[in-house]
């Protein structure tokens, strides 16, 4: 009985190793060939660069698409496998990058900014880009503003200290980027957290995650996303 609980304990997945599988097998799902794919790359490049998605033109032009229905039947293959997500013709998000505000600002080296997804998102752009990043990101219990300093792999500074993740397990269907995503958040300390729990049951049950732990779930799924 001992040998088997142990087993069973050392196959269970975290939340995170859960939702990773999901977004990384949603992509190997979509069957996309190699043209579809590189237009997925391009989209992702060009929301790291400017913080918004390129126009259907723009896409367009730059990877030589037929016509502009073209790249609106593959934006639409995109938004239903939730690769990307769209509101009416506009794309609003693509994993890890939103085009709306959120409380997770990624800034680069050279000053221009980018919002991500969710906590975990924003330290996974240094690992799909391969720069230097600073993530600036609010605490939902007492929307003080938390510092994380990316570089070379590792958190070369953090402010607060003793900042966590929290991602919530609520039960969640459909679109990732509007059910967990919102719920995937860094807090200022565990106390904050915990009065956050209290505060908001519905959302209340999940997991937490030291900082190390967020920069390696952030690495294990946007790593390989432009290769």
């Amino acid at each position: 009985m001992g040998a088997a609980s142990n087993k069973a304990k050392t196959v269970m997945k975290s939340l995170m190793d859960q939702i990773g599988e999901t977004v990384r097998g949603r992509l190997a799902e979509a069957r996309l060939n190699a043209s579809e794919d590189e237009t997925r790359k391009y989209i992702l490049k060009e929301f790291a660069k400017t913080g918004k998605p390129p126009s259907e033109k723009a896409i367009t032009e730059a990877m030589k698409l037929p016509t502009l229905e073209s790249v609106r039947s593959l934006v639409e293959k995109l938004h239903r496998a939730d690769i990307l997500t769209k509101e009416g013709d506009e794309i609003v998000s693509a994993y890890p990058f939103s085009a709306k505000a959120t409380r997770h600002k990624v800034i680069f080296r050279d000053g221009h900014e980018v919002y991500a997804l969710c906590a975990t998102d924003a330290l996974g752009i240094h690992f799909m880009l391969g720069q230097d990043i600073t993530v600036r990101s609010r605490c939902p219990e007492c929307e003080n503003e938390m510092k994380i300093e990316v570089k070379d792999g590792k958190v070369a500074a953090c402010v607060p200290d003793g900042l966590v993740e929290f991602v919530s397990s609520r039960e969640h269907c459909g679109c990732t980027a509007k059910t967990f995503c919102p719920f995937m958040n860094f807090f200022c300390s565990k106390k904050h957290l915990e009065n956050w729990r209290e505060k908001n049951p519905a959302y209340g049950k999940g997991e937490m995650y030291q900082l190390h732990q967020v920069l390696e779930h952030g690495k294990n799924i946007f790593g390989d996303f432009l290769k």
